[in-house]
């Protein structure tokens, strides 16, 4: 099991693979300095998401109601364009090339950041967070590229060691936003969300080597062959299902949670700060905790691994509504953390397995398109459920949709699926 040692030893795991010098270690070099990026991509992106419903309210949003509505609507922005744009860019990236799809989302992610912190009103920052779901992409890109350019048997390793990249940003990322928050105003937030992910882009145009690539090779590949592909193969469709369920289940309360942790005795001067150490203990864990799902995933079976952590992930939701004090809070986001940490390396590692080389950037398109319509549904309902029934019922729904998921992974086979599609 991880301890405390395996996140001390993260970056320098990370160092050895910048550092490695045979012929053969090219994808290790690539792995670590793309986990370099991911990072201060995370961490620029993660300063200012949780701190969202605080800027709706700057902009003039003040009726408590209104102001959970609109921050559901502000958080799934992005996911309105992306849930068709992800599967696109991936198609491009199998025609012309990875690291191009990576080095666009990543620019495209800093420019539209830092024009937030320009926003007016609501509708301003609305526009601009589904612009940026239409440019962006860059995690999908990220792992498109990882999972083509990594030996098949240390595929599991690669994408948990992203992951963990990717909890590590969003660790500190909430840290940072909170204090700057309180200190200066989210809109600095903003500002330096943009110059954190153009520096990730300059790492990855400075030191990712672009893979070997014939252009024109992949050129049958597109995003309804890819579909049609995937919706051919139960595992693939299957793990698509459950890649939308958890999302859903995962984000719902997302909107929310600064106004639950406000409502638990937070200190208000001091409520940016708890809410970013609230959200980013969840990293931590998920540092900790992603090799080790990540390697279970090459060696027992994706189900079994996915039940235990969608039951538990589930009941801790749950529990939240037991809390009477924001400190009670604490266990609980830690062992969400834990649990999170699961989905991502067990569900991408047997995607890879199953997804053929030269469509390999399209079909981990359709995966994170499905995450992203997971995460539209969760943040935009949340905002409705929220504003309409209250905050309690954020956490029954997202408890319960997790657990669900874990029932529809119990009662599926490999050859028995909800929907019947081709052969």
């Amino acid at each position: 099991m991880p301890s405390a040692l395996s996140l001390l030893s993260f970056p320098v795991r990370i160092f050895r693979l910048m550092k490695s010098k045979d012929a053969e270690s090219q994808w290790k070099r690539n792995l670590g300095f793309l986990c370099i990026a991911q990072f201060v991509a995370m961490v620029g992106m993660s300063s200012c998401v949780p701190f969202l419903p605080f800027f709706v309210r700057e902009l003039g949003v003040t009726n408590f109601k209104e102001a959970q509505l609109w921050s559901g609507f502000v958080h799934s922005g992005p996911f309105f364009l992306s849930i068709i744009a992800v599967p696109f860019w991936g198609t491009m990236g199998d025609k012309y090339g990875r690291k191009l799809m990576i080095v666009r989302a990543i620019f495209g992610l800093s420019i539209s950041v830092a024009l937030m912190g320009l926003s007016q009103n609501v509708w301003h920052l609305f526009w601009l967070r589904i612009l940026q779901g239409a440019i962006s992409g860059y995690i999908a890109a990220t792992l498109a590229y990882v999972s083509a350019n990594t030996p098949q048997e240390r595929a599991g390793y690669a994408i948990g060691l992203l992951q963990s990249a990717q909890s590590a940003g969003n660790i500190l990322g909430p840290f940072l936003g909170g204090i700057i928050t309180d200190i200066g105003g989210i809109r600095q937030v903003f500002f330096i969300n943009g110059i954190l992910t153009a520096i990730a882009g300059v790492l990855v145009v400075k030191f990712v080597r672009r893979e070997k690539f014939e252009r024109g090779k992949n050129v049958s590949s597109s995003p309804v062959r890819n579909l049609k592909y995937v919706l051919k193969r139960p595992k693939l469709r299957m793990i698509l299902l459950i890649l939308v369920l958890s999302q859903v289940g995962i984000v719902f309360v997302t909107p929310v949670l600064p106004f639950f942790i406000e409502s638990l005795q937070a200190p208000p001067a001091y409520l940016a700060s708890i809410t970013g150490v609230m959200v980013g203990i969840v990293g931590v864990f998920n540092i900790l905790f992603a090799p080790y799902w990540g390697n279970r995933a090459g060696k027992t079976d994706y189900k079994k691994n996915l039940r235990i952590a969608s039951i538990v992930s589930g009941a801790v939701i749950l529990l939240h509504l037991v809390a009477w004090h924001y400190l009670m809070l604490l266990p609980l986001r830690i062992g969400l953390g834990i649990f999170f940490a699961a989905y991502a390396p067990i569900l991408y590692t047997e995607l890879n397995k199953s997804a053929p080389a030269e469509n390999k950037g399209g079909i981990m398109g359709l995966a994170s398109s499905s995450m992203l319509l997971g995460s539209l549904l969760g943040l935009s309902f949340s905002g409705i459920v929220a504003s309409g029934f209250g905050m309690v019922w954020c956490f029954v729904i997202s408890g319960t949709l997790l657990g669900a998921t874990a029932l529809v992974l119990r009662n599926s086979g490999e050859n028995k699926v909800l929907i019947t599609t081709g052969k």
